[in-house]
């Protein structure tokens, strides 16, 4: 009887040291472990990011640097060759970068045509930027396939320093700039041969004066037959292909209707011709050189596109007008000069 309580109860307490035994591991494996916080253990994947360049400040925008060229003459149109030449310009500001530059010289004019690193301005003016906000002649730029811009300038000399202005789309201002165009860096044969007559000169042409003078008569008649009924030719004069912005010079007529001014010029292949847009609307056809253009619009005045002889020199156009009781045609005088 002992025997068998003794070896119940020895059996219980085998089951009790095997339950407690099996809940000791069940606890162990619900045991609570912290949860993983990836939103804070993981970067936030900007750390290697690198942060936009701020953009200029005010103070950079305006700061010019003083380009002037120490001791060096002003050169003037009418000291070069008429052509296009590559010539070292600089800036005064950094943040307007000049990275190639050419100097056009044609009908008396000095043209430079700037390309400027980037895209930042759209426009260009030869003046201060407080007169850039209501002018008309602004250089539109041109932007290429690389992103930098290419503006035109006329210039009165070079040496001397030309103050102009920029327009930035960023902020939707005009900027003060400053650009000096180097005439050392043009090649010699830019350049108009220096008149330096020599002191015997006058000596010789002394007593010639009249025998010149007999010989051209004879030849004045002669030249004038020659040139007789020849066109004009338009040619480029040097320009770039391109379009350029020139003053219309205009007379003739009653002054009841005119050329407006500027007009486009454009050089193609060696030959220019421009874009005129009259005040009236009563012009069927003009006539260049016997050349018969009809017009490419009518509203709000006739535009023509006609061809230019020669830049810095007047030449003679027609325009048939219709606003009398019959279609006359009347005789102008027009002059093109780069502006």
């Amino acid at each position: 009887m002992d025997i068998r309580k003794t070896a119940a109860l020895l059996i219980c307490l085998a089951l009790v040291l095997s339950m407690l035994a099996g809940c000791g591991a069940a606890n162990t494996n619900n045991a609570v472990v912290p949860e993983n916080n990836s939103n804070a253990a993981e970067p936030s994947g900007n750390e290697n990011t690198v942060p936009e360049p701020a953009g200029p400040t005010e103070e950079e925008m305006t700061k010019l640097d003083d380009i002037t060229k120490a001791g060096a003459q002003p050169v003037a149109a009418d000291k070069l060759k008429e052509g296009n030449y590559d010539i070292k310009v600089a800036s005064g500001s950094a943040l307007f970068k000049i990275l190639e530059s050419k100097l056009v010289v044609v009908g008396g004019v000095m043209q430079l045509v700037l390309k400027v690193e980037g895209d930042a301005y759209s426009k260009m003016y030869a003046g201060s930027a407080s007169e850039a906000a209501s002018a008309q002649a602004v250089s539109e730029g041109e932007v290429d396939a690389d992103g930098n811009t290419t503006f035109r300038v006329v210039i009165k000399s070079l040496n001397e320093v030309l103050k102009c202005s920029a327009y930035a789309d960023a902020s939707g201002k005009w900027y003060d700039r400053t650009i000096l165009a180097d005439s050392d860096s043009l090649d010699a044969a830019a350049f108009k041969p220096a008149d330096t007559p020599k002191p015997d000169d006058g000596k010789k042409d002394e007593g010639k004066k009249d025998d010149s003078g007999k010989k051209d008569e004879g030849k004045k008649d002669d030249s004038g037959k020659k040139d007789e009924g020849k066109k004009d030719e338009p040619k480029d004069q040097g320009l770039a292909d391109g379009d350029y912005t020139v003053k219309v010079t205009f007379s003739g007529g009653t002054g009841k209707a005119k050329i407006l001014s500027p007009a486009t010029l454009h050089v193609k292949g060696g030959k220019m011709t421009a874009t005129v847009k009259w005040s009236s609307e009563n012009y069927d056809y003009m006539k260049v050189n016997g050349q018969v253009i009809k017009p490419s619009s009518t509203a709000g005045g006739c535009v023509f596109t006609i061809p230019v002889p020669a830049l810095g020199k007047s030449f003679t156009v027609i325009g048939d007008t219709t606003a009398m009781s019959t279609p006359h045609e009347i005789e102008y005088t027009l002059r093109l000069d780069l502006q």
